[in-house]
């Protein structure tokens, strides 16, 4: 048997040793392949675990990349993106905010790979060090985790993140996106935005919420979550309830589209409001 083992041993390295010796651009490359695999499947509830397997491995891709390459924008922006998703549709609630908390850490190491950005921060603060980047992305996925762990804080994590002044540092985040690409995910800034001006303790404008996300409608009409922020964020708490009962509907019969990832989960949300909303 021991006259067996170099050869056992030589086979492992030949399996093992072209992984470790992939470069980081590799890695990624093989991280985006998977990653889009998820992004153009139908979310189900069936098909949820095999997602989220694929999305996983996306993301050791990535970290292994990240591993090599520490300061690397992109890879950190991805793994900002990547969290987010992960959190968002796929982790049980009890985790939620932890996948949120490494999507924002990856976001803000993203943005701090600028060196104005930096100088900037420590001069003036994070705010006005936002308004030197123009990197969208790591941008617009520091907002999404940092809001969506807020969020998931309830009516006292709100309370608590505008007394930390954490407001003021999501409106700079996605007061920039705007300016750079109010259309980055078909209107991203501007459902995040109304969700802010939604969801804020001691500023709620629901004239701002239906401006934006009517404009997000206009724009990019077969990104579905934008309807189901309008009826929720909107239409809801005007207590429209028979235009939020028809948007919901039409969001359940539309067809899947090209981002067939978030559209499946979006018909999934606008089933469950629809249930809500029953009888009102």
């Amino acid at each position: 048997m021991s006259r067996r083992k170099p050869w056992i041993l030589c086979v492992l390295a030949l399996v093992v040793l072209p992984a470790h010796g992939q470069t980081p651009a590799e890695l990624a490359a093989q991280g985006d392949a998977l990653f889009r695999e998820v992004w153009t499947t139908q979310y189900t509830l069936s098909d949820a675990p095999e997602l989220q397997a694929k999305l996983e491995q996306a993301i050791a891709l990535y970290e292994r990349a990240l591993a090599q390459d520490s300061t690397n924008a992109y890879i950190l922006g991805r793994l900002s993106r990547f969290y987010y998703t992960l959190a968002d549709l796929f982790l049980p609630d009890k985790e939620k905010s932890d996948g949120h908390a490494k999507g924002q850490e990856y976001g803000e190491r993203s943005l701090r790979t600028n060196a104005e950005f930096v100088r900037v921060e420590k001069e003036r603060g994070f705010a006005e060090a936002v308004k030197v980047s123009t990197d969208v992305a790591a941008l617009f996925w520091t907002y999404s985790n940092w809001a969506r762990k807020v969020q998931l804080g309830g009516a006292v994590g709100l309370l608590a993140a505008a007394l930390r002044g954490d407001d003021k540092k999501l409106m700079a985040l996605m007061e920039r996106c705007l300016e750079l690409d109010r259309g980055y995910i078909s209107g991203g800034p501007l459902r995040a935005l109304a969700g802010y001006w939604a969801e804020h303790p001691f500023s709620k404008d629901p004239e701002k919420v239906r401006t934006l996300m009517e404009e997000a409608i206009a724009t990019y009409p077969d990104y579905l979550e934008n309807h189901v922020f309008y009826a929720q964020y909107y239409l809801i708490p005007a207590e429209r309830w028979a235009q939020a009962r028809e948007v919901l509907q039409q969001v359940i019969d539309a067809p899947i589209g090209e981002d067939a990832l978030e559209n499946g989960y979006a018909k999934i949300l606008a089933l469950n409001l629809l249930g809500r909303i029953e009888g009102k």
